[in-house]
């Protein structure tokens, strides 16, 4: 499904995209590779919704936060295993990595086992590349050890026997530089002074450097055998390493399988947390749209922000349908809400609604509305808006959702309202979904569409407030506010434009005078509100 970025800010596409991020790098590379559903993909979308509602529903928020921040701590295994496969050999601090990886499989099983999670979601394990790392994993670290290649004991042991004779001849160095010399070396290196020790050195020194009144000498100590035997070490270290990297290699496959594992629970889990914050629902994916009780998430938060109620909206749109109300009814809210939760169940998400029957679709577009960002210092913003319209119904088909906003108001009235008419009914002769919200009375009837509108202002509301108090108005009109989109009776319904002038202040001898010129025989507006 596509989403221009016009749209996209006015559905909270971004915002939703945010919200369901994976918690980690596994769950970031696999929505990467995953697409949009689209139609056609009604049983993915449909399994994957389930299952996120399952989700939510058996392991609770706390649980359901600790798993996502123990998926988030599982270390990469895809570079260090993609270069074992590509024949390099892997150093302590590789091993010590996947097998770290291995450990976090594990701990995340067991706060899965905790949470209460299903056998079937199980997060993967790695035995064959646990039990591969196992003998170097003394201490929680991890070692080269013996049981890592045929000659790494015997070599260890060479070098280890080698070491004792070499300290054993240091020692009786030691011992005769003391009874010669009268000094105990502190190391291998050391000063005689010539006025104490005037004559030949002991054997088993050589001179380093000298002056007139000393000379610093060192042990000359042979280290053949050790060098020796540290350098059959190094190479059978090196083959043990480099067998061990094979095996790491053929575990390739499993290893990436596992993220890969990981990187679809990440992503159900990020779904599942969505479904707990928001009330998530399995939806009916079918050729309508309709829904009860739908949240639009992006704007409950910003309200929750500022400490207001957000209400949830239900809405059937079958096909085309015209939407219209008061001003600071929700028109545009509503607009935002059909295309949100299409969006939801594009993308694999529970749409926040009590229930919905919901399409999978090609394109969600929205048209008109305040958008600066458009406008371009060669047109108008009515010309801005036409050119829109005109790409949008270049395309629209059956699998698209037009949400119009207000559209053609910035030219006259009637021009305006014969447009949205006109765009009206060609979306209906095609087939597409739509929704528009506009103040243009007889939209609906002439275009042969259904007609909702935004129930509006309950009776008794408007007690006298300070003018200055835009925050007390406005806390007003949202209690008195009526959010429900309902069936019109008949064409065109109030706008209760001179009642929200005067709740918000306005100068109440201007809103008579404009209320007495409305209600004169024949000065009815084509426009209202």
């Amino acid at each position: 499904m596509s989403v221009d970025a016009v749209t996209a800010a006015r559905i909270g596409w971004d915002w939703l995209r945010a919200a369901v991020a994976p918690a980690g790098a596994f769950g970031r590379r696999y929505d990467e590779t995953a697409s949009p559903y689209a139609p056609g993909d009604e049983r993915r979308a449909g399994d994957e919704i389930a299952e996120c509602v399952a989700l939510a529903q058996q392991i609770e928020p706390a649980a359901l936060e600790r798993l996502r921040g123990t998926l988030r701590a599982v270390p990469e295994p895809t570079p260090i295993v993609v270069r074992a496969q590509a024949g390099d050999v892997l150093g302590d601090v590789d091993f010590y990595e996947l097998a770290r990886f291995a450990d976090a499989l594990d701990e995340l099983e067991r706060v899965w086992n905790e949470a209460g999670g299903s056998t079937q979601r199980r997060p993967p394990r790695v035995e064959r590349l646990r039990a591969l790392l196992g003998p170097g994993r003394d201490g929680g670290g991890f070692y080269l050890s013996d049981a890592f290649g045929e000659g790494l004991r015997s070599s260890r042991a060479e070098l280890l026997q080698a070491e004792n004779a070499l300290e054993l001849r240091r020692r009786d160095v030691a011992e005769r530089v003391r009874d010669v010399l009268g000094i105990v070396p502190a190391g291998d290196e050391f000063v005689v002074m010539r006025e104490l020790h005037p004559g030949p050195l002991p054997p088993d020194l050589r001179l380093v450097r000298e002056g007139p009144a000393y000379r610093v000498v060192a042990f000359a100590l042979e280290t053949g055998a050790r060098d020796d035997a540290f350098t059959r070490v190094a190479a059978a270290e090196e083959a043990a390493r480099r067998e061990l990297s094979l095996r790491v290699a053929a575990e390739h496959d499993d290893v990436i399988s596992a993220t890969r594992a990981l990187g679809a629970l990440d992503h159900l889990l990020a779904r599942a947390a969505f479904a707990r914050r928001w009330g998530g629902c399995v939806p009916e994916l079918t050729a309508t749209i309709a829904f009860e009780d739908g949240v639009f998430a992006p704007l409950a938060e910003q309200l929750a922000a500022r400490g207001r109620h957000y209400t949830p909206l239900s809405l059937e749109l079958p096909g085309v349908a015209v939407l219209t109300g008061p001003n600071m009814g929700g028109k545009s809210a509503a607009l935002a809400t059909a295309g949100f939760l299409c969006a939801c169940v594009a993308l694999g998400v529970p749409p926040p609604a009590r229930a919905a029957r919901l399409p999978l679709l090609e394109r969600i577009v929205w048209l008109g509305g305040d958008d600066a960002a458009r406008q371009t210092r060669l047109l108008s913003s009515y010309a801005d808006e036409i050119v829109r319209a005109r790409d949008i119904l270049a395309t629209a088909s059956q699998r698209c959702l037009l949400l119009v906003d207000e559209f053609a108001r910035t030219t006259g009235p009637r021009e305006g309202r014969a447009l949205l008419i006109a765009v009206l009914e060609a979306l209906r002769s095609r087939g597409a979904f739509a929704l528009a919200a506009t103040h243009f009375d007889g939209v609906a009837e002439a275009a042969h569409v259904s007609h909702l509108r935004i129930a509006g202002l309950g009776a008794g509301t408007f007690a006298a407030l300070d003018a200055d108090d835009l925050d007390a108005a406005l806390d007003a009109i949202n209690a008195a506010m009526d959010y429900r989109i309902v069936a019109a009776d008949a064409p065109g319904s109030a706008s209760d434009a001179f009642a929200l002038a005067e709740l918000l202040g306005f100068d109440r001898s201007i809103v008579a005078r404009a209320r007495a010129l409305c209600e004169r025989p024949g000065d009815e507006p084509t426009a209202r509100g």
